[in-house]
């Protein structure tokens, strides 16, 4: 364990994309929107006086309107190579299906790896090693990784009375992820005067792995207010992930059909690219496990919050704690990336917000001002650490009697490695919730 950990030591990012990306499938991405991104990155709770949060499920069946909710991302490093990003995060779609009762279904990323290693030296090796060697030689390694798993997610929210309200969460995960290796092996070459010298490429192996996952998780929200005080839990249980597994070898593309010297690597940036050819191995992996027996056995997220309201005005607090089961499917060899595990983790989340209502003009009711704060430990699975530290503040708009709500949310962080260098970054959610009285009798 040790060894593979100091080889990665002596790896840098071409890009800025998070070390987190070369852990399990790449990096997790949490369902938090613009709106609960603004109070220190929070799940439950909302400051407008519908009650409704779009990252909540359990909070859906407050509002009686069809509604769709859209929400880009912006991310760029702070310091070091310029790199910035802009994605859409989630896209979700709910309406009514009774009296306090709703549906949604949502589309989100659950895992993302879109990162460049390469081996910063790299290895020499002696023309006096072999006989067979007849100059000095350099090889040095080069990672890809590209996709992950996404989530398309189907819930339904129930209100008991006005002050419970429970959710249950079907989420089926399923993508594809290109990892590419590389061997570079070159010759010196050395310049006129003898002290500088450049390196010639002779000869590259490549190996390509894609897989192919299909799994899925159950989740269970619920919400209850007692006068000024609201509290929230949420539990994820993992279910089943299985993997169809394929490895390629030296994938080239040849110009000249008459001239075999004369080729390159294909240039391969998704798994239909690999789709028409024949792999060298494959592999079907499934996790053959009778999941309703074993549900609480493979909790994998607990969400704790507690929120207290004075009139338009209210404090949060938050407990995360994230990745704490892994399905037995992802520990084969090249599925995880670099054959890392994901790290589990554990987040504390405090908020504040002020709403300001405006009842004079029916378009424009409110503006609702937010600050906030979180604290991340990450823990591998050796004696590896991290940390996560941000800052984060908000704005969002109630309009035209609360059927479109604007939010944005910005996170200002840093996190620290153990081994690898400090990210500083900035993220910025968007978030556009339109709803319409289309249900509505």
């Amino acid at each position: 364990m040790k060894m593979r950990y100091t080889y990665i030591f002596f790896l840098i990012s071409c890009l800025f994309s998070s070390m987190l990306e070369v852990y399990g499938t790449g990096e997790n991405y949490n369902q938090v929107g613009a709106q609960g991104i603004g109070m220190g990155n929070i799940y439950f709770f909302s400051d407008y006086s519908n009650g409704l949060n779009t990252s909540s499920i359990a909070t859906f069946s407050k509002s009686n309107l069809t509604r769709v909710n859209f929400a880009p991302q912006f991310s760029s490093n702070i310091g070091g190579m310029d790199d910035k990003d802009i994605t859409v995060s989630s896209f979700s779609f709910s309406f009514p299906v009774g009296e306090s009762k709703a549906v949604s279904f949502g589309l989100s990323p659950y895992t993302r790896s879109e990162i460049r290693l390469l081996e910063s030296n790299g290895y020499t090796i002696s023309q006096n090693s072999s006989n067979f060697i007849d100059h000095a030689l350099n090889s040095y390694s080069e990672y890809q990784f590209y996709g992950g798993i996404s989530n398309f997610s189907t819930s339904l929210s129930v209100g008991l009375g006005e002050n419970n309200n429970f959710a249950f969460k079907f989420n089926t995960l399923f993508g594809n992820q290109i990892q590419m290796d590389k061997i570079v092996v070159s010759t010196f070459d050395a310049f006129n005067d003898s002290t500088e010298y450049n390196f010639v490429e002779q000869d590259s192996t490549s190996k390509v792995v894609l897989n192919q996952f299909s799994g899925y998780s159950i989740q269970f929200d619920w919400m209850s207010k007692i006068n000024k005080h609201e509290f929230g839990i949420s539990v994820t249980s993992m279910g089943p992930m299985n993997v169809f597994y394929r490895k390629y070898y030296d994938m080239y593309i040849y110009p000249d059909q008459y001239n075999p010297y004369d080729r390159y690597f294909m240039n391969l940036t998704s798994g239909d690219d690999l789709l028409s050819y024949d792999p060298y191995y494959s592999k079907n992996i499934k996790e053959d496990i009778k999941f309703i027996p074993n549900i609480l056995s493979r909790i994998d997220d607990i969400k704790l919050g507690y929120h207290y309201q004075i009139d338009n005005r209210g404090i949060v607090f938050e407990l995360h704690k994230d990745g704490m089961f892994q399905n037995s499917s992802l520990q084969v060899n090249d599925i995880n990336i670099l054959n890392n595990s994901k790290p589990q983790s554990v987040s504390y989340h405090f908020g504040y917000y002020n709403r300001y209502d405006n009842s004079r003009i029916s378009f424009f009711n409110s503006i609702n001002l937010r600050l906030g704060a979180y604290y991340k430990e990450y823990d591998f699975d050796n004696s590896e650490e991290a940390t996560d530290f941000a800052l984060t503040f908000g704005i969002g708009f109630a309009i035209n009697d609360y059927l479109n709500l604007i939010d944005v949310g910005v996170r200002l962080g840093q996190r620290n490695y153990t081994l690898f260098e400090t990210e500083n970054y900035i993220t910025g959610n968007l978030s556009i919730n339109i709803g319409e009285r289309w249900f509505l009798r």
